[in-house]
């Protein structure tokens, strides 16, 4: 474990990235064994509940590894370790009483909170051992975060994944089998199954912290006893700091998150309110939140990933006092996170329907689609506002981003209203609001960002991804449709479609690079700070792009 030996935020933020990109790959592989379950029923179900874990999780314990690795920092900083492990024991108390009350919450008032849709209460009560599971989890990422160590957090990541995709998928088998034939049935059990999944994940991941700690614990020991700086503090102040960076970045989360479940009631409400049945209403919400919602979270969860690394290296370069470090470090996480975000919301929208169709074979392939390459704008819109929530937490302000996400929220409930309301377009609605909503974040972080810290974002960092997507893009559409239309029969089968599908996205990311690497307002320099930066300059060299 390193504090200062682990490189640039860039390359921390690279491995919590590749981390991300690999569990989230895991993550959207098994939801399509697990729909064959469940149905599309299960999926409703599955969602209903998982969205209600989602803000339970997010009150109690959610913030925990950016509050934890922002304090602890802010200290490692000055080498208060003593201070910062006082951190660290009082984070686990924390979550100890939150994570608690958190799954009692979850258990209990499971029935009332799913009084719509009584048959998802099973899947929610299920999932609150994992709540309390995932606050112990947090705290010891968070620590390593701080310490600008993300090779544990990563690791975990990736083998909680997997273990939750084996157990939700054979799980939701187990439990779904004795009711094949009966579509509510076999959803209502299947759902939970898969719930089970993820508590199996998050226990995987905690051993693996655990063990991090263990194989660390005789240098945490060693640099407490040589704490000189004489500073110390009482638990009473460490448990005051931490509630006062923890409220106002669990208010952010849960807000910033919060659009799911409104999109949740208020679509169930209305359509109820419509004449729609129970099933028949988890059949449409679970087609975008189920299907639709995974896939656009891939990308997002790769900004997640940078602000998470961008927040502990924010704190430590405002504790220094050196602004300019604090600047080119959000200006690099920015152009990172662009030079994924845009080239995955062009290529989402053109192949959004062999995607859907290789995941999902069965049910509306048509209407999933749509509702895919409607929503891949917003990859861009909630990248840069994830991002731009680590700086402003980072900076000491966490309170910014609640008011914004409440502003957009608001903004949200409207649109959803309207839109499934008066408007009568049902599930397409949501997506529209989902589109606002991140967009609406977007900018009013950006205004923030540059009022506390004079930081604008540079053109180049959208021009540059922007013109290497719209290539790209023209040659994954001549690539994929062209053979599609003129002949139908032959590559609308499953496997030629996913062979098609395979090669184009794979053609698509070379030509992207091709042509982002050949871009002449892009420097060597540039291209050096990306993520294995030196040895992509080199390829480029030998293919004579520069």
């Amino acid at each position: 474990m390193a504090q200062n030996r682990q490189g640039t935020v860039v390359k921390q933020a690279a491995f919590l990235m590749a981390a991300q990109m690999i569990s989230s790959v895991i993550g959207l592989l098994y939801r399509s064994p697990l729909h064959m379950i469940m149905g599309d029923i299960g999926d409703g179900y599955y969602q209903f509940a998982f969205e209600w874990y989602t803000i339970i999780l997010l009150i109690s314990s959610y913030s925990i590894p950016s509050a934890v690795s922002k304090v602890m920092a802010e200290r490692l900083a000055v080498k208060q370790y003593r201070n910062a492990f006082k951190v660290f024991r009082a984070a686990l108390i924390y979550v100890l009483i939150a994570g608690g009350i958190g799954a009692s919450v979850a258990f209990f008032g499971a029935p009332y909170i799913l009084r719509k849709e009584p048959d998802a209460a099973l899947a929610l009560r299920v999932l609150s051992p994992t709540i309390f599971l995932s606050g112990f989890l947090g705290v010891f990422r968070g620590f390593f975060q701080a310490h600008n160590t993300m090779k544990p957090t990563a690791v975990s990541q990736v083998a909680e994944q997997i273990m939750n995709g084996v157990f939700s998928v054979l799980v939701a088998y187990l439990l779904a089998k004795p009711y094949i034939g009966n579509a509510g049935l076999s959803g209502k059990f299947g759902a939970a199954g898969g719930c089970i999944g993820t508590g199996a994940g998050v226990l995987t991941g905690l051993l693996i912290m655990l063990l991090a700690w263990f194989l660390n614990r005789k240098l945490i020991r060693k640099r407490i006893r040589n704490d000189r700086t004489g500073s110390e503090e009482n638990y009473r102040e460490v448990f005051k700091v931490i509630l006062l960076m923890c409220t106002p970045i669990i208010l952010a989360t849960c807000v910033y998150n919060m659009t799911s479940v409104v999109d949740q009631m208020i679509f169930t409400n209305v359509m109820t309110g419509k004449g729609f049945g129970a099933e028949d209403i988890a059949s449409l919400y679970g087609l975008f939140g189920y299907r639709v919602r995974p896939i656009i979270n891939i990308p997002i969860a790769l900004a997640s990933a940078t602000s998470t690394a961008l927040i502990p290296a924010v704190a430590s370069s405002v504790a220094g006092g050196s602004r300019k470090d604090t600047v080119n470090k959000i200006d690099e996480c920015v152009k990172l996170t662009m030079l994924i975000a845009i080239p995955a919301a062009v290529g989402i929208a053109i192949l959004s329907y062999p995607v859907i169709y290789i995941l999902y074979p069965g049910g509306n392939v048509k209407g999933a689609s749509i509702l895919l390459s409607a929503g891949a704008v917003s990859v861009i819109f909630y990248s840069l506002s994830t991002v731009s929530n680590g700086v402003l937490q980072g900076l000491g302000h966490p309170s910014i981003p609640v008011r914004h996400a409440a502003i957009a929220l608001a903004v949200n409930v409207a649109a959803t209203y309207i839109t499934v309301g008066p408007l009568g377009i049902g599930v397409y609605g949501i997506v529209i609001a989902t589109v606002l909503y991140s967009f609406t974040v977007m900018v009013l972080n950006a205004v923030s960002i540059r009022k506390y810290i004079g930081y604008s974002h540079r053109l180049r960092a959208f021009l540059i991804p922007l013109r290497s997507s719209l290539v790209m893009g023209v040659c994954v559409a001549v690539i994929y449709w062209v053979p599609k239309m003129l002949l139908p029969s032959v590559f609308s089968r499953y496997l030629t479609s996913a062979v098609l599908c395979l090669v184009s996205v794979i053609v698509g990311i070379l030509v992207y690079f091709a042509v982002y690497g050949h871009s002449p307002d892009l420097t060597d320099d540039d291209i050096r700070k990306m993520p294995m930066g030196t040895r992509l300059l080199a390829v480029l060299r030998k293919l004579k792009i520069r």
